[in-house]
């Protein structure tokens, strides 16, 4: 008796001691080839700073088909590590399609205030009916009496929905953190927009401006001379100037960059808008003389004076009435908007959708400078024209076939991601007239930083559209005619959290699963056979196991 109860305490003192370390001393084993449930060591810092309570609703719960069970599944998978490390943060799933019909007309109401719409799934049964239903692919997160939505679902045009689930899930674990981030932080970074060049207005950018504004402090401004205006800023953007740019101003910007500050330029190398072809069906296309091709050059980027036409094209409205009767307006494909294909080796660019381009150029490379590495982030498609200016634009292509020998250059690069240490371009010149607060020399390189640069000034551009002189403001990358809307909006988000990243937040945007799918051929022709495996192979191996007990059994008390 004494013995049984002195194993029992050595037992339960065991389980004690092993619970204490336990908890002191965690640790989990991902034994996945990906890592895909090991969070990045950023992520985990950040998680044990948050200190005070987060809450995480998430919507995409209740009867889903087998794909967005998936996702959900992942959702909770990624949430169970985040408590690991922050205690403070609770999430709760719940099934939106519960509750009565006032229930269900309010959730609808909150969704709509924050700007979300349920997604709607058709599935086709076994009898061949079609089915339509709702899923809501979001998550809500609370603190301190803010809350900020989060779009989980990636649903990129031309993927099949699993190659589109299996996107969503490589990306929530910079989805969440990211959404995080934004609640947490209590002093927005500062980012401007280059004024002086004609470049974009405000009305032009006012959508992405708007969106930025969330994350960081959006400002405009003109260049005075100062040489250290721009120091402030930890991005700034340069949105399709079509003036020249003084030698003073160029210095100041290449000053900025030796300091460390970053850059996104979207810079057109042609002059030519669609609204010049209004009036006239029919305009030249002219270099655009900007006074910037020497500064790009030394950065190791040179955008050609050429004008792009692409199979892959996107559409506009082109009258096709005969001459005296009423309009008739077709959308039609119009081949100097190319549909740009994003690169899903860079952060900036995986995982978005195709990005409309308005009158493109292509950018190459230059130099040997091994201090900087550079890396593509829109291409054109496989069938492309490049023409040389000065070239005439007609809207009267449209009713010509394009002839294939003609579109003989293939996935042309039109925006690059630049990363180290540049060279100055006025470390060997003498300072430009107009610099005040100059101090020191002109450094040879600059400090490790990074720019962007995209042969395309529209891709940040919104659509106005005046109504009785009001204007009316479409979003970025929306397209009324065909109502898709491409990546553009996603794209310049993530350039700038590119740009303004200094810690490798953006990396969690890289993280990559291998997607396993099933043969669905040879699962149809082998159903049979697997249906019957999976029914009969469990009650057999019972059977089996039965057997051998009761033979052991047997042979064991017979011998007695």
């Amino acid at each position: 008796m004494r013995k049984s109860i002195f194993h029992l305490i050595i037992t339960l003192a065991i389980i004690v001691a092993i619970n204490f370390i336990a908890d002191k001393w965690f640790f989990r084993i991902d034994l996945t080839s990906e890592k895909r449930y090991t969070l990045a060591d950023i992520t985990k810092s950040f998680l044990k700073s948050l200190d005070d309570d987060i809450l995480i609703k998430v919507y995409l719960d209740g009867d889903l088909n087998p794909g967005f069970k998936r996702l959900s599944r992942a959702t909770k998978e990624m949430l169970d590590e985040f408590e690991v490390y922050a205690g403070s943060l609770k999430y709760k799933f719940i099934d939106p399609n519960k509750g009565t019909r006032k229930e269900k007309k309010e959730f609808a109401e909150y969704l709509e205030k924050l700007g979300l719409q349920p997604y709607p799934v058709i599935e086709t049964k076994e009898d061949g009916r079609k089915t339509k239903s709702y899923v809501f692919p979001y998550a809500v997160i609370y603190f301190k009496g803010k809350e900020i939505p989060v779009n989980l679902l990636d649903n990129i045009q031309g993927l099949s929905g699993q190659e589109n689930l299996n996107h969503s899930i490589e990306g929530l674990e910079f989805k969440l953190i990211n959404t995080l981030r934004k609640l947490v932080t209590k002093e927005k970074p500062a980012i401007a927009f280059l004024e002086g060049h004609g470049e974009l207005d405000e009305l032009d950018v006012i959508d992405i401006t708007h969106e930025l504004s969330q994350n960081y402090r959006v400002e405009r401004g003109r260049l005075s001379g100062n040489a250290t205006e721009l120091d402030k800023y930890k991005t700034v953007i340069i949105a399709k100037p079509h003036k020249k740019f003084s030698e003073r101003d160029k210095f100041i910007i290449d000053r900025y960059l030796m300091n460390g500050g970053t850059l996104l330029w979207l810079v057109d190398a042609v002059n030519i808008t669609l609204d010049s072809l209004v009036k006239n069906p029919q305009t030249m296309g002219m270099w655009a003389e900007l006074n910037l091709d020497d500064i790009l050059f030394k950065y190791g980027v040179r955008i050609n004076p050429v004008l792009i036409e692409d199979i892959q094209a996107g559409r506009i409205p082109v009258n096709l009435a005969p001459a005296g009767s009423p309009p008739k307006f077709v959308p039609v494909p119009w081949l100097f908007y190319p549909l740009l294909t994003p690169s899903q080796s860079h952060p900036v660019s995986r995982n978005i959708n195709l990005v409309r381009g308005e009158f493109v150029s292509y950018i190459d490379t230059v130099g040997e400078n091994l201090n900087i590495t550079r890396a593509p982030l829109l291409h054109t498609s496989r069938f492309t024209k490049a023409s040389q200016v000065p070239v005439m634009v007609s809207l009267f292509s449209v009713n010509q076939k394009p002839k294939r020998e003609e579109f003989n250059r293939s996935y042309l690069p039109v925006a690059y991601a630049l990363q180290g240490e540049f060279p100055s371009v006025f470390s060997h010149r003498p300072i430009p007239k107009g610099i005040t607060n100059l101090k020191g020399n002109v450094p040879p390189l600059s400090k490790h930083t990074k720019m962007i640069v995209v042969a395309d000034g529209d891709i940040i551009r919104n659509d106005v559209k005046f109504k009785d002189t009001d204007p009316k403001i479409l979003p970025l990358g929306y397209d009324e005619l065909t109502h898709q809307t491409y990546g553009n909006k996603q794209f310049i988000i993530n350039a700038v959290d590119y740009l303004c990243d200094d810690e490798g937040w953006m990396e969690l945007r890289s993280r990559s699963f291998t997607l396993r799918l099933l043969d669905k051929e040879k699962l149809s022709d082998e159903i049979t056979f697997w249906k019957w495996l999976n029914v009969a192979l469990p009650v057999l191996l019972v059977i089996m196991a039965g057997m051998v007990f009761i033979f052991i059994r047997k042979r064991k008390y017979t011998k007695q």
